[in-house]
């Protein structure tokens, strides 16, 4: 379609809520990037604003709140089916399946044809309800989004969705952010961590899936075979009392501190030798894109996108996620070997480079002008 150099096209970004977490930060920090001409961008809550739509708003990107009592509800599918046509919103890019749902539904009801629905993790559906659900929703859908290929071929499996339709958009960090951190053994007295010490730090919320437990096991049984080192748990979530009392049952509380949710990541990892993730799920983990790109090796396991992003042997390790003496093997050999971590480091810089934000952005826009159909000679560059 030709259209006015000046013409931008509006896109509704819909999500559940904006708390502080990974998928919601990625948005935050891609949004206000991609809302520039050609394109325009509104983020529509389903349920409330959350902590981030602040920091949204003051880069620019709007925020709407349209709360759904379900995602079936009819009154409120209606409401945001009117919001969309009164908006002249050309794009719907939805986000998991609690979003996904009710936006395919308004979308189609208000005559949008251009709908993107985002899946951020495996195994998101819960019940065979939700995944005849989204079968039958995809005759509505442009192109399911992946945020790895084994998120794709997750989808496609459950979806029975033809491979040709769902496209892989991994996410992005700005490099910059912990490429400039630097070593702050300032900060590291204040987290607790007694001078000379090696540190480990996980990055995530405490919550089942991310296999915090898994590491303590690991640590109570190589805590005399390591050199001096403490682990930090960065994060807040269900599982804190549960965790601090295996921390207590295991006698580790000389090794091991949890911060509780902090906002300076950047300057943790460029203090941390060693980042663990001992997940039993993960999408995509930007957790693992963040500690390449501040130069810290990764011993993760090997679970959903994550041999996407670290290449065992090289920036980091993977191990099978059922297997805690794995897990403490390649702690083991990082933390003991200098050199190796060194190269590892070197090795992990390089890698971030495949998961800047800047190239989540242009994958984006390239995206988006597929999708609406946009002639090339009418976008402004």
């Amino acid at each position: 379609m030709c259209e006015s150099p000046r013409r931008r096209y509006h896109i509704a970004r819909v999500i559940t809520w904006l708390p502080p977490g990974g998928i919601e930060k990625r948005l935050a920090a891609l949004l206000p990037r991609l809302n520039q001409p050609p394109f325009r961008v509104t983020v529509v809550c389903l349920r409330e604003r959350g902590a981030l739509a602040d920091d949204l708003e003051c880069a620019g990107v709007p925020v709407v709140t349209l709360p759904l009592r379900s995602r079936l509800s009819p009154g409120g599918l209606a409401r945001l089916a009117r919001w969309f046509r009164r908006e002249h919103v050309d794009l719907v890019h939805s986000h998991m399946y609690r979003s996904n749902v009710p936006a395919t539904l308004a979308a189609r009801a208000a005559g949008i044809p251009a709908v993107l629905c985002q899946v951020h993790n495996i195994g998101t559906w819960e019940t065979w309800r939700q995944r005849w659900m989204d079968r039958w929703l995809l005759r509505w859908r442009s192109a399911m989004i992946a945020v790895s290929e084994e998120v794709r071929r997750d989808v496609v499996a459950n979806l029975r969705c033809p491979p040709d339709r769902v496209r892989v958009l991994y996410n992005g960090i700005d490099l910059s952010e912990y490429e400039q951190a630097v070593r702050s053994p300032a900060l590291l007295r204040q987290l607790g961590v007694p001078d000379g010490r090696l540190v480990v730090v996980v990055l995530a919320r405490l919550v089942e899936q991310k296999g915090h437990l898994r590491l303590l096991r690991a640590m109570e049984t190589l805590r005399a075979d390591l050199p001096p080192c403490h682990v930090l748990f960065v994060g807040e979530g269900r599982m804190r009392e549960t965790i601090e009392r295996e921390i207590h049952q295991r006698r580790l509380e000389d090794l091991v501190t949890l911060t509780g949710h902090r906002l300076d990541v950047p300057a943790i990892l460029a203090s941390s030798d060693l980042s663990v993730l001992p997940s039993d799920r993960e999408g995509f983990s930007n957790t693992i894109v963040e500690s390449l790109a501040a130069g810290v090796p990764v011993v993760a396991t090997d679970v959903g996108g994550n041999r996407e992003a670290v290449i065992s042997g090289e920036c980091g390790w993977l191990v099978p996620p059922d297997d805690s003496d794995a897990l403490a093997r390649a702690i083991k050999t990082v933390l003991g070997d200098d050199a190796l971590r060194r190269r590892m480091s070197e090795s992990a810089r390089r890698r971030a480079q495949r998961f800047s934000l800047a190239r989540m952005l242009d994958e984006t826009r390239q995206l988006y002008r597929e999708v609406l159909g946009m002639d090339s000679q009418s976008i402004e560059q």
